[in-house]
C-alpha cells in the first residue's frame, strides 16, 4: 500500500510539472495577437464585459462564442487566482516530506495536497487558453471594443 501511494505521489508530481509547463506556454501566448484585447481580458474579463454592454456589430457566431468563453473564464477564475495558496500548499507539502515521519497517512495527505495544486494549475491553464481563443476571435473588433471600454469606464 505504501509503495502504491509513493508511486502515485511521484506520478502526480510529474503531472503537475507538465501542467505548469503547459500553463507557462499558454500564458506566453496571451497578448501575441492583440495587446489591446489582452488588457480587456485581464483577470476575470470585467473590462471586456464593460466593452460588450453596447456590443459592437459582432456576428451572431462571435457573440455566442464570446458569451460562452466569458462564462468559462468566470467559472474558473476564482480557482485560477489561487496561485499564492498553491505555493503555500507546496511549501507545506515539502516541509512534511523533509521533517515528518513517512507513513501511508502522510503520503495520502501529500497526494491530496498535490491534487489541490493540480486543480489550481488546471484552472489557470484553462483560463489562459480561453483568453488566447478570445483574443483571436475578437481581433477584428479590437479598436471598437477598446473605444467602448474607454467610453464606459
Amino acid at each position: 500500500m505504501n509503495d502504491i501511494l509513493k508511486v502515485s505521489d511521484f506520478i502526480l508530481i510529474y503531472c503537475l510539472i507538465s501542467l505548469w509547463i503547459g500553463d507557462f506556454f499558454a500564458m506566453r501566448n496571451i497578448g501575441k495577437s492583440s495587446m489591446v484585447l489582452s488588457e480587456l481580458l485581464k483577470k476575470d474579463a470585467r473590462e471586456l464585459r464593460i466593452a460588450l454592454q453596447n456590443a459592437p456589430k459582432l456576428t451572431k457566431k462571435t457573440k455566442v462564442l464570446v458569451t460562452k468563453k466569458i462564462k468559462v473564464i468566470n467559472r474558473w477564475y476564482f480557482l485560477a487566482n489561487k496561485t499564492g495558496t498553491m505555493i503555500l500548499i507546496l511549501a507545506v507539502q515539502q516541509w512534511l516530506v523533509i521533517f515528518a515521519k513517512q507513513n501511508w497517512g502522510l503520503i495520502t495527505i501529500e497526494i491530496a495536497m498535490l491534487l489541490i495544486c493540480g486543480l489550481i494549475l488546471a484552472a489557470d491553464f484553462r483560463v489562459n487558453i480561453v483568453r488566447s481563443q478570445l483574443e483571436r476571435a475578437l481581433k477584428p473588433y479590437e479598436d471598437r471594443l477598446w473605444f467602448e471600454y474607454r467610453l464606459r469606464s
